[in-house]
């Protein structure tokens, strides 16, 4: 009986150990935004510090690059990532995507060219004769672009700032990324005369977390799920946008 007894709190303490790993007090999260960027990251920061610490997590946010972010939470260097698109997991198979969206995101065509003129959707620029750029570590856009754009048309940048500054220069025709990160630049004088050219898609955004926590995917979805059916998401939004 006592061996018994014995082996019961061998396991029962191996799979506490487990949990634990699984949800650890502090969870580390990746940001492709910074507050000095716009609203969306501050808003992004309200809505998972609060949904964590009703987890009884307490959030800690890392801005870094896209690149690095994918990698980073591939590796397990970080917990995850707060904000990628619905169709992100399946071009990182070593995250989960939480099944309940954060908010709804625009992907937009940028250009400074008055005469360019673009229809809504990625067909608009299939066999286009346009110098077309995007950020790097945007796999969904990259390969949605390399379907429709010419390959000796497409290129990367590293960052949105640098995307915008080379269609100034002339060095590019056409800049795809979010429009919640590449909006808050054009309210710069530098970059005047820069604009929408289209809304190429129009769809949900997502925070995956390292496989490691899967079993926390559907917990904070529900509770992502209950902040927005109760207004705070909303609330939290127009904090940020005052802030």
């Amino acid at each position: 009986m006592r061996r018994r007894e014995f082996v019961t709190g061998i396991a029962l303490s191996a799979l506490a150990g487990r949990l634990q790993a699984a949800e650890p007090n502090r969870i580390v999260m990746a940001s492709l935004v910074s507050t000095e960027e716009g609203f969306t990251a501050r808003w992004l920061e309200l809505i998972y510090n609060d949904a964590f610490s009703q987890l009884g997590l307490t959030l800690e946010i890392q801005v870094m690059p896209a690149a690095r972010a994918s990698a980073e939470a591939a590796a397990g260097h970080v917990d995850g990532e707060l904000g990628r698109s619905q169709e992100y997991g399946a071009v990182q198979p070593k995250l989960i995507r939480v099944p309940e969206p954060t908010f709804i995101a625009n992907t937009v065509a940028y250009t400074k060219d008055e005469q360019i003129r673009l229809k809504p959707g990625w067909d608009s620029l299939r066999d286009t004769r346009y110098r077309v750029e995007f950020r790097q570590g945007y796999p969904v856009i990259g390969r949605k672009l390399a379907a429709v754009v010419p390959a000796d048309r497409l290129g990367g940048v590293r960052n949105a700032e640098t995307g915008l500054r080379k269609l100034l220069l002339g060095r590019s025709d056409i800049y795809v990324d979010m429009a919640d990160t590449v909006d808050v630049f054009l309210s710069r004088p530098e970059f005047r005369g820069i604009h929408q050219a289209a809304v190429l898609e129009r769809g949900p955004i997502h925070a995956y977390l390292n496989e490691k926590h899967a079993e926390l995917a559907p917990r904070l979805a529900a509770v992502l799920k209950k902040m927005r059916e109760s207004g705070v998401i909303e609330r939290y939004r127009q904090q940020a946008l005052k802030e």
